[in-house]
């Protein structure tokens, strides 16, 4: 379980999320919908502890975030444009963050790469990749470690039809048990997964 509760957030005098009042349970997809800096990506962010609310809190299993400088526990995130090592290749990439992991053990990146069908970018260096591939990356990177809550933004952009395929595949699979929450601005995305949509404009929760 995933909350945000009395969440406001002041960015440069100005009030950017107003009074968030949500629940996410597991078992479910959540879309966010709005348009371009509505409030979507701040509210993952809060979530993810990634930014701190100037007014009330997020919590996990009713574990404050960032009440001790603690941030989401078990979650695979793509927030934004997630950042690789650009000297590094694709597969160097993966294996380094695979490699960290807690169930590094259980991670085959030989079928994440073939599933996403970037076998003949395995050894192109991450500056190189294009800009649906690097998409692809961000979003292996978010399910490798099988984790309980996903947080994507937007993680349809920029990919071709058949990872989109294979990604509603994997989502609509992982929310047997757990939890995904994302944001999109493509109605066909949010109709085919989601089963509670909230609407964002101007930092607050309109429906």
């Amino acid at each position: 379980m995933l909350k945000i509760q009395n969440g406001c957030k002041r960015y440069k005098g100005q009030e950017v999320l107003k009074d968030i009042n949500l629940e996410f349970l597991d078992g479910h997809i959540y879309g966010l919908v709005g348009i371009n800096g509505s409030g979507k990506t701040l509210i993952l962010k809060a979530l993810a502890g990634y930014i701190t609310l100037d007014r009330g809190f997020v919590q996990q299993d009713h574990i404050k975030i960032r009440s001790r400088r603690n941030y989401i526990e078990n979650a695979g995130i793509l927030i934004e444009n997630p950042q690789f090592i650009s000297h590094l290749s694709l597969l160097e990439n993966l294996e380094l963050i695979a490699s960290i992991s807690q169930n590094r053990k259980k991670i085959d990146l030989d079928r994440w790469i073939q599933l996403y069908q970037l076998e003949k970018f395995k050894h192109t260096l991450f500056k190189h990749l294009s800009l649906g591939t690097k998409k692809k990356m961000a979003l292996i990177q978010a399910f490798l470690h099988n984790p309980a809550i996903l947080l994507l933004d937007e993680p349809m952009n920029a990919l071709d039809d058949a990872s989109v395929r294979v990604t509603k595949e994997l989502l609509m699979e992982y929310k047997q048990d757990r939890l995904v929450i994302l944001t999109s601005h493509i109605a066909q995305d949010i109709e085919d997964l989601c089963d509670t949509v909230y609407t964002v404009s101007d930092g607050q929760i309109v429906c």
